[in-house]
């Protein structure tokens, strides 16, 4: 593990929390960023170069009694992972806010949150105590995060001790993590292959990405495509089980297999690290209750096989065609791409890289990081996030301009707006677009590029849903890319009674607190009642 180099300063700790395993990375140049091990909580995977080590933590954790028995790979150890009070793949459950529970013991049920909450906290806290001068942690953000998921990184990370969190875009921390300077416009593509899916992503930097430093934080990449697949590095290990089972002539409802089946997994997870580096593994199991061992040589023709009988190569050929395609309708075709970045295990299993290589021919492929590359450029970005007060991006209402036929946009918040206002950043009216109106919506868009300034405006919403300009149309149609960002969970204000066409109705003002949340407070002008007070729309980035 690292250690600081300088007393005075605190140590600065890159954090990439994966779906499947967490890695953390130091900031010590002089040992090219180590990752940090745990006693019993971690484990060790051979790195892509000879000699090295990379420590992973599996992100289980699993209760009993109503509190943590167990966090990462003590749960393996234990052959626990799969018991009902056992939560797994926590940050995809996060992400997708599953109201799931797990029995926790003693009457306690968990939400997959909490428990994703509690476990981050566990594994940060035991890293705090190795560094009582205190650390900066930077967590890498996929592309896909909800708004939200970074002021929860931050309050879990302070809860833990920690001296202060940023976070850094994780497609530029794998750019960093790999040493590579890709040029503003200029697209490249990360391939991930995890434990749970094989994920393509081409995004193109909006600013430099330079010296290992990634200018702009969270706004300087834009996404152009992605595409994924459910095929992950699990699926491969129960192929493996299944395989290994079927050659020890052993049937899968036998008492005897389900006895050694967690150990299996674990030796076929082994197998599958290993035979990249070495062509061949022997795995070993033995069955405590009859006291016999199982033994068999697994070799790369065997794992080829069983990657070619579930199609493993032609979806990761699917991922990078899809993505290829999205380039494409955007202007830019596969010669445009400047360099593909792997990360996961899964990168380096047999004709994965070949794969790569043969679909995106004469640009460089980086593979030397599979599993630390994110952690290590997370930890080497010295501009992570955004600055510590001012909103990166541009948000508008969306309106429709019957004359036009069009949607138009008019601005609530320019890009560098501060945080929280002081008052008011904007005051509309919202007029019924029918007799009878019973919800109006606030359709909210992030915009890339910025724009102009925002004013007092009055909108009417239409009746598909949208929202029309009732003043003066100062607004032209918007050429930056937009995206409604509140389309899952919109905000709604109910009109009771039912509002009348033409009537103004509510009278909105938006501010931003000190989380970045735009709020909304709103007043039924026909009651006179306050419908909304201090109501968040969206976290602002």
């Amino acid at each position: 593990m690292g250690q600081q180099l300088d007393p005075d300063l605190p140590v600065r700790l890159g954090i990439d929390f994966g779906e499947g395993t967490m890695v953390i990375a130091v900031d010590d140049p002089g040992r090219d960023y180590p990752t940090i091990g745990l006693p019993k909580i971690s484990r060790s995977s051979p790195g892509t170069t000879a000699g090295s080590v990379v420590h992973r933590i599996p992100s289980i954790i699993r209760y009993e009694g109503g509190c943590i028995a167990g966090l990462g790979e003590e749960v393996v150890c234990e052959g626990r992972e799969t018991d009902p009070s056992a939560v797994r793949w926590m940050r995809r459950y996060l992400f997708d806010n599953s109201p799931v529970q797990v029995p926790a013991g003693n009457d306690r049920m968990v939400r997959y949150g909490d428990a994703a909450g509690e476990f981050l906290a566990g594994v940060l806290s035991r890293v705090m105590t190795q560094y009582p001068e205190g650390a900066d942690l930077i967590f890498s953000i996929p592309a896909d995060a909800p708004n939200e998921y970074s002021g929860w990184l931050d309050r879990t990370g302070r809860t833990a001790g920690a001296r202060s969190c940023s976070w850094a875009n994780e497609c530029a921390a794998a750019a960093i993590g790999y040493g590579i300077s890709p040029a503003a416009g200029k697209p490249f593509v990360v391939l991930v292959f995890s434990e749970t899916e094989i994920l393509a992503t081409a995004v193109v930097p909006e600013g430099p990405v330079t010296g290992g430093v990634m200018g702009g934080g969270m706004g300087g990449m834009r996404t152009l495509g992605r595409a994924s697949v459910s095929t992950g590095c699990h699926a491969v290990d129960t192929w493996i089980v299944q395989d290994v089972l079927a050659r020890l002539r052993l049937q899968e409802s036998e008492p005897r297999t389900d006895r050694i089946r967690h150990i299996l997994f674990r030796e076929a997870e082994r197998a599958r690290e290993q035979i990249p580096l070495e062509e061949f593994a022997g795995i070993a199991v033995t069955d405590t209750v009859q006291g016999k061992t199982y033994t068999t040589r697994y070799g790369r023709a065997d794992l080829e096989r069983v990657l070619e009988e579930h199609g493993v190569i032609p979806a990761v050929q699917q991922v990078l065609d899809r993505v290829l395609s999205a380039l494409l309708v955007r202007g830019t075709d596969r010669s445009g791409i400047t360099a593909v970045l792997l990360t996961g295990a899964g990168c380096a299993l047999p004709g994965v890289q070949e794969c790569i290589q043969n679909c995106l021919p004469g640009i460089p492929v980086h593979a030397d990081h599979l599993l630390d590359a994110v952690a290590r450029g997370a930890a080497a970005c010295t501009a992570p996030s955004r600055a510590p007060d001012r909103i990166t991006g541009s948000y508008a209402l969306r309106y429709w301009d019957p004359v036009t036929q069009e949607h138009h946009y008019r601005f609530l918040v320019q890009s560098g707006a501060p945080f929280p206002s002081e008052g008011q950043v904007a005051r509309i009216t919202i007029s019924a677009a029918y007799d009878g109106q019973t919800h109006l919506g606030i359709p909210l868009c992030e915009i890339a590029g910025g724009g102009e300034k925002a004013c007092g405006i009055e909108l009417i919403s239409d009746w598909a849903g949208g929202v029309r300009i009732a003043g003066p149309a100062q607004d032209t149609g918007m050429p930056s890319e937009t995206v409604i960002v509140n389309e899952h969970t919109p905000t709604l204000l109910e009109a009771e009674p039912p509002a009348k066409k033409g009537e103004p109705r509510f009278e909105c003002t938006f501010t931003i607190n000190r989380e970045r949340d735009l709020c909304l407070s709103a007043r039924d002008l026909v009651t006179g009642m306050l419908v909304k007070l201090n109501a968040p729309v969206y976290r602002l980035k």
